[in-house]
């Protein structure tokens, strides 16, 4: 046996050698063709694209100049230019104009209107919510004291200025507690609601101890005082509307709680209570229930305030609670302290007769059950209810009651200058059990 022809010895340490195979040159001589073809039609796409760039970008030129010859008469030679049509300036000005009524471009205007300043006496000036404009309408229902915007022959044409000496306002949370003095120039409330600690003058700014009318200990005590009744912590609760809300302290504290509240009062007497509430960093707005709707959608408020904010709730066939109703969420509260609760105690103090208070609470139950509200708790100075999930347990009530009626089809979501109505909105057929908070 021919000793070319033995198999190689095997041992562990070290592997057979491989056969050579008669076509694995040929097979790597096959890879380099098939690369070197690859890399050649990436070569010729690349500069065949080039190509057709290029081509475009000498034709748009030559249109260019074609057009800039025939509309100018102008018979010096074009300059072609190298650079590419990216490094082009860009036109990013305004043609069109939502005005025009042919649709046709226009000369952009480069011109920048300057306004001068106002007279320092509209340093306060709230164009929809001028004192002297609303003597025109009427007082009922407080009618007048709603936004009533000026005509377009009204508008000013000059810039709002500050007030003199005014001042970046404190920061949060110390916002809460000061505001200088040059910002919201009046002292009117530190004179009025001395005795209720709703605002100080010290210096250079105001102080804000948290009282109010009906909370003189502090609006944090009185928000304790609440939280004893209805849960504040376990997240159920995160909006909040004040009416009539003063300074803003029951927002202001109810922020450290995780709670976000809205305010708003009307420019009333006490014109600054609004302006004093921004200063704090509390959102606010000027605005009153009167003969609209709040400019909020359905459901947006999980727990809706009164804190002797003088509204008659119980009057007009109960509209301004039906719209309390409409912003509040299926199983939300109303809080109502002051007149006329606990007026057993207060009767004399509020100058008023026990009869004429009892009437009122009395007027208020009937609209709240009408809602097929729940009394929640009644404990001292604060009553809360609370409105249903659905009105699955209201059916017998609704047999022999009437009033307010059931609304077949309407928009609850529609706020801006839509009138108060006395349709209540249903609510759908969900059970406790079913919702997630």
């Amino acid at each position: 046996m021919a000793g070319s022809n033995q198999t190689p010895y095997y041992t562990p340490t070290s592997k057979p050698s491989q056969p050579t195979h008669p076509f694995s040159s040929w097979k790597r001589l096959n890879l380099y063709y098939s690369l070197a073809a690859i890399t050649f039609l990436c070569c010729a796409c690349y500069y065949a694209g080039q190509l057709q760039h290029t081509t475009t970008t000498v034709g748009l030129h030559l249109s260019n100049i074609a057009s800039s010859c025939f509309s100018s008469q102008n018979t010096t030679s074009p300059v072609f230019s190298s650079s590419p049509v990216s490094s082009s300036q860009l036109d990013f000005t305004t043609h069109h104009s939502a005005g025009d009524g042919d649709g046709g471009a226009v000369v952009p205007d480069d011109t920048v209107k300057i306004y001068p300043p106002c007279d320092v006496k509209y340093s306060e000036y709230t164009p929809c919510e001028d004192p002297a404009r609303s003597l025109k309408y009427n007082r009922d229902r407080l009618i007048y004291r709603e936004r009533h915007c000026p005509e377009k022959s009204e508008f000013l044409k000059c810039r709002i200025p500050a007030p003199y000496g005014y001042k970046n306002p404190f920061k949060w949370p110390m916002s809460r507690d000061l505001a200088w003095y040059a910002n919201v120039p009046h002292k009117e409330l530190t004179v009025e609601k001395a005795v209720q600690n709703w605002i100080r003058f010290e210096g250079d700014r105001f102080r804000f101890p948290g009282g109010g009318t009906m909370f003189p200990n502090g609006a944090d005590a009185y928000i304790d005082d609440i939280g004893k009744l209805i849960n504040l912590k376990d997240g159920s609760i995160r909006t909040a509307i004040d009416t009539g809300c003063g300074v803003a302290s029951w927002g202001a504290y109810l922020l450290s709680r995780n709670i976000l509240a809205i305010s708003f009062a009307p420019r009333d007497t006490h014109e600054a209570q609004v302006q004093f509430a921004l200063e704090r960093g509390v959102p606010a707005l000027i605005g009153v229930i009167a003969s609209k709707r709040l400019p909020y959608p359905s459901r947006a408020f999980d727990m809706a305030h009164c804190s002797r904010c003088l509204i008659p709730w119980g009057e007009y066939d109960g509209t301004y609670l039906i719209e309390v109703d409409r912003v509040l969420r299926p199983g939300g509260y109303w809080i109502l302290s002051g007149p006329p609760i606990h007026w057993r105690k207060y009767w004399k103090g509020w100058e008023r007769t026990k009869e004429d208070l009892n009437a009122e609470q009395t007027k208020i139950e009937k609209v709240a059950r009408s809602l097929c509200w729940k009394k929640f708790v009644e404990k001292d100075d604060i009553a809360i209810w609370q409105k249903p999930y659905n009105h699955l347990q209201c059916k017998e009530l609704r047999k022999t009651s009437k009033n307010p009626p059931m609304c077949p089809a309407q928009d609850p979501d529609r706020a801006w200058f839509v009138p108060l109505s006395i349709i209540k909105c249903r609510l759908q057929a969900i059970y406790t059990e079913d919702l997630s908070y």
